[in-house]
Parts: structure tokens; sequence; C-alpha cells
């Protein structure tokens, strides 16, 4: 098993508000990724705060086919913890405005995670990729800091337009039906085993912001470039060994630079290698 974690600026931001950390142990392996609201005060430092935070309770959440109250304590007291910091350092408490997703791998079990928006992808053994994308038909995501007001929460809720769509697909297979639910859950989560699958992927919403510049010479028009597409070069690691994720970003960068591809917004990624 190993893990591994890259995060990135896109184009439009001055800062990159995405934050992300990976962890390999014998007893259990995770990678934690929080991408903060970039209308939102010092996200940069709070998505650093409750993804610290996060990992002091990673402990929390138990890898079995039902783990949601398990992963509610553990959102609940990285929330907490994380706004102790962010009072001490006299921050806006709207620094916390970001989500969250994970992954925790024990052995041959893992379960990943999504508090908020983003994508959760896990290649199976016969190669094809689940891909899982939450997104708010608003743009505006459920984030970890509402469980700390209720006054936001409330307002929050209200919001009846802005539901929370989960898309699942299969890739490289283009037959597939592309399945789109409404979700009224507040964490989605998946639970899987190395005999399905061998490495699972958490990207934060960034993933959906790439687009294909124009070309004048071949009169080809600006173009978004489809997430799934991107996933699948995130995910065509040459090595699983050491920092791969890292290695195979900056491999991933010099070929969205040949493609003339770029990301508006920031990106994060985490991936757990469940192989040997």
């Amino acid at each position: 098993m190993n893990t591994d974690c890259a995060f990135f600026m896109g184009s439009d931001h001055k800062v990159c508000q995405d934050y992300a950390v990976a962890h390999t142990d014998p007893d259990y392996s995770y990678v934690i990724v929080a991408d903060g609201c970039s209308s939102s005060p010092n996200t940069d430092i709070g998505a650093r705060f409750l993804v610290k935070a996060a990992e002091t309770f990673m402990y929390l959440i138990e890898v079995r086919p039902a783990p949601i109250a398990s992963l509610q304590r553990f959102h609940e007291q990285s929330a907490h913890f994380a706004a102790l910091s962010s009072k001490f350092l006299r921050l806006d408490p709207h620094c916390l405005d970001a989500t969250m997703l994970t992954i925790k791998a024990t052995g041959r079990h893992f379960v990943a995670s999504c508090y908020g928006d983003g994508v959760v992808a896990m290649v199976r053994n016969d190669g094809n990729v689940e891909i899982y994308s939450v997104e708010f038909v608003e743009g505006f995501p459920q984030y970890v800091s509402y469980m700390l007001d209720a006054n936001r929460r409330l307002q929050f809720d209200k919001q009846t337009n802005n539901h929370k769509e989960v898309t699942r697909q299969i890739i490289p297979d283009i037959e597939a039906e592309v399945k789109v639910d409404i979700s009224d859950n507040v964490i989605e989560f998946h639970y899987g085993t190395r005999e399905d699958y061998y490495c699972v992927a958490v990207f934060s919403d960034g993933v959906h912001s790439f687009t294909e510049a124009a070309d004048a010479q071949s009169r080809r028009s600006a173009r978004a470039v489809p997430m799934a597409e991107v996933v699948s070069q995130l995910l065509a690691f040459k090595s699983t060994k050491g920092d791969f994720v890292f290695r195979h970003v900056r491999a991933f960068q010099k070929l969205c630079a040949a493609r003339r591809w770029q990301h508006h917004d920031d990106l994060s990624v985490g991936v757990v290698y469940l192989g040997n």
C-alpha cells in the first residue's frame, strides 16, 4: 500500500486555497483534501487548519460498509478543533469555509468520503474507473464550518434550489450510462475492498475547471475539457512507488501545456494505492 497527494493553484487564483496530506502506516493509511471557499477570507489558512485537525481524528473513521456515524463524529471533531486554532489567531470564523474529502484504508478495505463537493474515483481490478462526482446545482456547497454555526446551517438548508447531484460514470466504457441522483446526505461515502479495487482517489472540484484554449491554425474554438478525461489522465501512473502522485502531476502539467489545457480553479488530489 502507498499514499500520496498534490495540490496546485488555479489560473484565476492569487493564492492556492486547496490543501492535502497523505500518510502511509501499517495500521491504517489515509489522504485528506480540503478546498477553501474563494469568496471567504483566509481559507488557504482555514483549509490547512481543517486538514491538520482532521489528521488528529482519523482514528474515529470506521472502515466498514456503514461508517456514517463515525464520519459524522470525525467531521464534527475536526471542525471544532480547527476552530480553536482560528480563534487563537483571531481569524474570521469563515476562514473554515471549506469542503473536505478523505480516504482511510485498513489492510484490504477502504472508506472514501466527501463532505461538500468533489470527486471520488475508484479503479477496479478490471481496469475500469468508477467516478462519483458531487456537485451543488447553484454552485454553493455545504461547508464543514456550517456545523459550527446553527444560523449559517439553517440559511443553507433554506436554499431549496441548491440541491446536490451525485453523478456516476464508468470509464473508459464510453457506452456506460451516466447516472445522476439527487442526494440530501450531508456526507457521501464509498466502501470498497482490495478484491474489487486496487486504487482509490479523491479530487477537489477544480477537476471540473479545465478548458482547452482556442487554436487559430486549426480553427478549433475553446472548449471545456470533460472531467472524466482529466481524471483518467491524472490516474495514469507509470509507477506507484514513493511520491508517485507528485511526480505524475508534474508530468500531467507538461501534458496540459502541450494540449493547451488550463485549470481555472485550484486542484488537489489524494490517492491510496491498495496494492503491494
